[in-house]
């Protein structure tokens, strides 16, 4: 049975400090249990079963003396005082105790130490034989919880003598870890039977039909031409034996790729021993959500493309594209590195946008030229770009949330569903109104152009400004003391500002001219299935050449030999002149136009004859020859309601005096603008109107490039833009 001293009556003894406080103090840091002592004074009182060895040993031989000074003097010190732990018994075993091991080692330790203590009054044997009678009798109650844990067993508390002896004998010869329970044996997969092996050599497959173990498990019932219902009996042993089995080689036997990696073990990428402009890390990124395209206005999904600083997490550059391609990676590389300088390394993904020839090209390489190292990743492992993949959930997805066509993972399906059948509703009806004419309100749920680049740039300032990112440092002083820094704070604050190199801007403007090898040819280039000339060309006739492009200007490109000397500047189709001289062709054109007319119409008078007078009769009438339903273009990207424009009466007087017929509004801007002289009152309306739609900002830098754009407070009228 136990024995409960307090603090005081341990104080001095081996082990113990030599007053009662520190020796309280340490008892109480050992973890001794403790109880209130019942009567004499009351005070606390410890258990000396848990105390140190040391202790324990000094304590039985003074309470063996005070029975009998005659055995004191007879007993070994080697019987009282424990083994200590066998360090080559720790080292064998495979893995550390769990936790219910160490409570039945600990439990057959107590009883061991019970035995121990009454050893020098009736020797083991005996000490063995009257805890053993105790334990059945259940005399000892305080030793009945212990007794179960450390026989393994919830009801029956009894331990046998021979039991006890065998725990003092391990005790002694390799300390508290030979009292520790056998680890049980795993089930080899061998010993199940060959059902239920079959059944997990399906589950260890990637077909979709056995990713689910009752599938693999009905099936080998029907392939052992066993009662269909018996599949429930095989499903039970196969999902008993499956703990039993690797789980790594489960994952990798069920899974590759990206899913696989997600799942096994990683390494963590330290980047504190990174400095700013040492690695960018450039991906793409489709938007989540439906955005209207800047040539049609359908819904589509546009591609995002940002350059990181994996240093500070500083979202360098960013670009938007219509889908990944080298253009879009080269114009947020231009972004990047004319805001923050050249970097050391550029990491990306083995994306066609990203090794194109005109960023990799060791000679004309965009990278190449910048004077970076290029390095791209495993194929299928974005875990290693995992900086900027877990970025997208911090600025880019949530900015595509504030859109009512998101499209996300966590979207709600009634929501998307609903959203995504008006806006194909809407697309169905705007095909029907090219033959009919209708009016057709466009729907808000999607965004325009506009309105998604400016959300994008947005989203990126929030993020550099605000966003407290976890892995940066903290403040150390100041108001933001202990917060962390926001990459645009960690970018300051560790930039050396000796390192960084920007570029000019014709220098940007260079760098960012791909380049491609063609044949001059009497004078001309021809790429993309566009054509340059230049007379110049003529010096290296027949030779190839390095045809310099910019990404933003098509208009000029410039011609490098071989060995990189400037050739010429080549315009696109500067060669090119009229067929005929220019009025000839107005009146041509102006004939084949009215002579269209007079046909359809009389191909429409000859219908209205068919009619019989249905028409009349029903109080319909079908519109005027002349008009047209068309739709105005606002602002924000969307639509006005439409008007129905009559061809103006003097439209004919117009093509008499030698003005084209024009077949897209962008030709009719070009005449005007080379035109001046001829306009009127309509012509400058519709001018003011057509410079503050969408199709003129898309083509804005076309015209710049032509000499013949539109500027506030032309000829005298105020811009609509």
């Amino acid at each position: 049975m136990s024995v409960w001293l307090t603090a005081r009556e341990l104080a001095g003894f081996p082990g113990m400090p030599s007053t009662e406080f520190r020796t309280r103090e340490k008892l109480q840091k050992l973890g001794v249990p403790s109880r209130a002592r019942a009567g004499r004074g009351g005070g606390v009182e410890f258990d000396c079963s848990r105390l140190p060895a040391q202790t324990r040993t000094a304590l039985m031989i003074e309470k063996v003396t005070i029975v009998d000074p005659a055995i004191a003097a007879n007993v070994e010190g080697d019987a009282l005082v424990p083994a200590e732990p066998q360090r080559d018994v720790a080292q064998s075993r495979e893995r550390p105790p769990s936790q219910s091991e160490r409570a039945v080692a600990d439990a057959r330790l107590l009883l061991v130490n019970q035995v121990l203590s009454l050893e020098p009054l009736h020797g083991i044997k005996g000490a063995a034989s009257l805890i053993a009678l105790q334990l059945a009798s259940g005399t000892a109650t305080d030793l009945g919880a212990v007794a179960r844990t450390a026989n393994q067993r919830a009801r029956d508390a009894s331990v046998s003598t021979r039991t006890l002896q065998r725990w003092i004998s391990t005790y002694r010869a390799q300390g508290w870890w030979g009292l520790l329970p056998a680890a049980p044996e795993s089930l080899p997969v061998t010993e199940v039977g060959d059902d239920v092996a079959a059944v997990l050599a399906l589950y260890h497959s990637k077909e979709p039909r056995f990713r689910n173990l009752s599938q693999a498990a009905q099936d080998v019932t029907k392939r052992l031409k066993q009662p269909v219902d018996s599949w429930k009996q095989l499903y039970a042993r196969a999902r008993r034996a499956l703990p039993k089995l690797d789980k790594v080689d489960l994952i990798k036997a069920r899974h590759s790729g990206s899913a696989r990696a997600a799942r096994l073990p990683f390494k963590r990428r330290d980047t504190t021993v990174l400095r700013p402009l040492d690695v960018w890390v450039c991906d793409g990124h489709t938007f989540k959500a439906k955005v209207r395209h800047p040539d049609h206005g359908a819904p589509f999904a546009p591609e995002v493309t940002a350059v990181i600083d994996a240093a500070t997490r500083k979202i360098c550059g960013w670009s938007v594209s219509l889908s990944e391609n080298v253009i879009a990676v080269g114009d947020a590389l231009r972004h990047a590195v004319g805001n923050n300088g050249v970097p050391a390394i550029i990491y990306s993904d083995n994306g066609a946008g990203q090794t194109a020839k005109q960023l990799d090209c060791p000679i004309t390489g965009v990278i190449g030229r910048l004077g970076a190292e290029h390095r791209t990743g495993i194929p299928g492992n974005p875990q290693a770009r995992g900086i900027i993949e877990k970025s997208w959930l911090s600025w880019l997805i949530p900015c595509a949330k504030q859109f009512a066509s998101y499209q996300g993972k966590d979207v709600d399906a009634g929501t998307l569903r609903r959203v995504s059948a008006e806006l194909a509703k809407e697309q169905r009806a705007l095909k029907r109104a090219e033959h009919t004419g209708e009016v057709i309100r466009l729907s808000t749920k999607a965004p325009s152009w506009k309105q998604f680049i400016d959300a994008v740039g947005r989203a990126v300032d929030e993020y550099n400004n605000e966003h407290r990112h976890r892995s940066l440092p903290k403040h150390e002083s100041g108001p933001h003391a202990g917060k962390h820094m926001t990459p645009a704070e960690a970018w300051d604050a560790q930039l050396d500002r000796e390192l960084q190199f920007k570029l000019s801007a014709l220098e940007l403007r260079m760098l960012f001219m791909p380049a491609v090898l063609r044949t001059a040819k009497r004078g001309e280039v021809q790429f993309f299935s566009q054509i340059y000339y230049s007379a110049d060309l003529m010096a290296v006739d027949g030779q190839q050449v390095r045809v310099h492009y910019d990404i933003h200007d098509p208009a000029r490109v410039q011609i490098f030999d071989l060995r990189g000397e400037f050739v010429c500047e080549a315009g696109w189709n500067a060669n090119r002149k009229a067929f005929f001289a220019q009025p000839v062709i107005e009146m041509a054109r102006t004939k084949r136009v009215e002579t269209r007319m007079k046909r359809l119409q009389g191909q429409m008078d000859l219908a209205q004859r068919e009619l019989g007078g249905v028409g009349a009769a029903s109080g319909t009438s079908l519109p005027a020859p002349g008009s047209v339903d068309v739709l105005v273009p606002h602002l924000d990207g969307g639509y006005e309601p439409a008007l129905q424009v009559d061809e103006p009466a003097g439209g004919a007087a117009k093509a008499e005096a030698g003005r084209p017929f024009f077949d897209t509004p962008s030709e009719r801007y070009e005449w005007l603008m080379g035109h001046r002289a001829d306009w009127d009152t309509e012509d400058r309306a519709w001018l003011a109107q057509y410079a503050a739609g969408d199709e003129y900002e898309s083509l804005a830098e076309y015209f710049d490039s032509r000499g013949i754009a539109w500027k506030d407070g032309e000829e005298g009228f105020r811009s609509a833009r």
